[in-house]
């Protein structure tokens, strides 16, 4: 059977797929998501229409009109990137098996809506694309394939997510490889994982100098580096963005976490943390971007002084 894909998607990242099923005439439509505008999906619309790939909006409210374009399209083969809505049972029903999602985690490692971010700042060394079944229960579905993706010490979300998309046409070759040769093996997932990737409560964006170590404040600054959940630290009653920290040795004890330790012009500032000390590298104001010491001159920290963050 000629296979013949839908491909689910609100997002450009899901471009190097589109390009490789459309290459081998593999594509038939893109569903792309009901949401409201974004300069990330204006531009995905914009790049298809440029390319003459044919697009069907997906309603949120019933599947009858979506079930008979794909019919009338002969689409057999459903594949899902970056698209935020829930399937309904009559939708994964008309698939047969071959609605497919690609979540970027160890499935059933990093279950939920943000898997890249919560394995950045649990400082994964590497993770796993995974293509596996829709199902009701979502990200629970069998798995189909895998694919390594290695994180560097110093990626941010935007760099993880610009490799997981380089990665894709790879996963979806090995997929339509697979299933042309009836080799696809599913394989199910276990029920319970150690970690789970939930949206993120505004507090827990908070650097929290008498819990956090100084790798947990690295990572947590990188996870959220330019993105909507940067870490946050605090001055009094203002509050400020840490964009990139630093690991710094210190063998200091019976100082206080989140104490001032440095303000210099070479070793910049440095905060004590519950386990050493950390460089605050990059911050956001509301005036800008500043490093730690024009950021500490400009906001008046010297030494001894004790950020807030209990």
């Amino acid at each position: 059977m000629m296979q013949r894909f839908a491909l689910f998607t609100g997002s450009c990242q899901s471009i190097p797929a589109i390009q490789y099923l459309h290459h081998y005439s593999k594509l038939a439509v893109v569903v792309l998501v009901d949401a409201e505008p974004s300069p990330d999906l204006a531009q995905l619309q914009y790049w298809l229409q440029q390319s003459g790939i044919p697009t069907i909006s997906y309603s949120q409210h019933d599947d009858t009109s979506l079930i008979a374009k794909l019919d009338e399209l002969a689409v057999n083969r459903g594949l899902v990137y970056m698209f935020r809505h829930k399937f309904r049972s009559k939708l994964i029903q008309y698939f047969n098996g071959y609605l497919m999602n690609i979540h970027p985690s160890p499935l059933p490692e990093y279950r939920g809506p943000y898997p890249l971010y919560w394995q950045l700042r649990n400082g994964e060394e590497a993770t796993k694309i995974t293509l596996h079944q829709v199902s009701e229960s979502i990200d629970c579905g069998d798995i189909a394939t895998q694919t390594d993706v290695l994180i560097h010490p110093f990626d941010t979300m935007n760099c993880l997510q610009q490799k997981v998309s380089q990665a894709l046409p790879q996963l979806v070759d090995t997929l339509c490889r697979l299933d042309e040769q009836q080799a696809l093996n599913w394989r199910k997932q276990t029920e319970q994982a150690e970690k789970t990737a939930p949206a993120v409560e505004p507090q827990l964006f908070v650097v929290n100098w008498y819990k956090q170590t100084a790798k947990q404040v690295v990572d947590m600054a990188r996870a959220g580096n330019v993105d909507s959940g940067c870490a946050i630290f605090a001055v009094g009653q203002d509050q400020f963005q840490l964009l990139q920290a630093s690991k710094v040795d210190c063998q200091l004890s019976g100082i206080q976490p989140g104490t001032v330790l440095e303000q210099d012009r070479h070793r910049g500032l440095i905060i004590k943390t519950i386990d050493g000390a950390v460089r605050l590298d990059v911050i956001g104001t509301q005036q800008g971007l500043f490093d730690g010491y024009r950021f500490a001159t400009l906001f008046g920290l010297e030494a001894g002084m004790t950020l807030s963050g209990r």
